[in-house]
């Protein structure tokens, strides 16, 4: 039974970060005022937006979803 290397679970790590920042900026979207009366909302939406291109420009090095394929495929 193969288990899965590092890098498979950094790409897993890395794909869940996008999914959950996407989410935010989703909600950014949706309930404007809810989020973005708080400094905190306002703090977390920049954010997501941070981390959202960060795992895109990861994503365009590593290829991604070859290793997510080689490795959980």
């Amino acid at each position: 039974m193969n288990t899965p290397s590092l890098r498979g679970y950094g790409a897993a790590i890395t794909v869940g970060v996008a999914v959950l920042s996407m989410g935010i900026i989703a909600l950014g979207f949706i309930i404007p005022n809810r989020l973005f009366e708080s400094t905190v909302g306002l703090v977390a939406f920049l954010l997501a937006g941070l981390l959202i291109v960060v795992c895109a420009v990861l994503a365009n090095i590593y290829d991604l979803r070859g290793i997510i394929h080689d490795e959980f495929g």
